[in-house]
């Protein structure tokens, strides 16, 4: 007996071809190009205009900045003098605090860390010297003193 297909083979072998045929899909439009959009010559004055106005405006923080900053180094002191010319002195940094391992017990050149209490071993360098912890990466700055 004999099975007879649903399709016949010739509309199989189309619909293969037609599957295995890649979809070309149509490119989209491209974006306006603000570079190749025209601008009449009475918005180009305007265009034109309104940088100058901000130009000048601009000039003119400046000059205030700097007259403040002016007005500033002459400061008329009590007995009627001004004080000028000489730049304030720069408060002083406070230094950073750098924190120091501790030594952990019957175990020599192991030290815990400081910020984090995991052991880190130190054999080998020298008291007072600055380590990074291996914990964490050097961009974080973490750094400690040996004991």
């Amino acid at each position: 007996m004999k099975l007879r297909s649903i399709f016949p083979v010739s509309a199989f072998i189309a619909f293969a071809a037609m599957s295995c045929t890649p979809y070309v899909e149509p490119a989209p439009d491209a974006p306006d190009d603000p570079a190749q959009r025209t601008v009449s010559a009475e918005e180009q004055q305007k265009i034109k205009e309104r940088r100058e106005k901000l130009k000048e405006e601009q000039a003119a923080a400046d000059r205030d900045r700097a007259g403040d900053q002016t007005a500033d180094k002459l400061k008329e002191r009590p007995d009627g003098t001004t004080a000028g010319g000489g730049d304030t002195p720069k408060p002083k940094e406070q230094p950073v605090s750098i924190p120091v391992a501790h030594p952990i017990p019957g175990k020599p050149g192991m030290v815990f860390s400081p910020f984090n209490n995991k052991p880190v071993d130190v054999k080998g360098i020298p008291s007072g010297k600055l380590v990074y912890d291996p914990h964490y990466p050097q961009s974080e700055n973490k750094k400690f003193r040996v004991p």
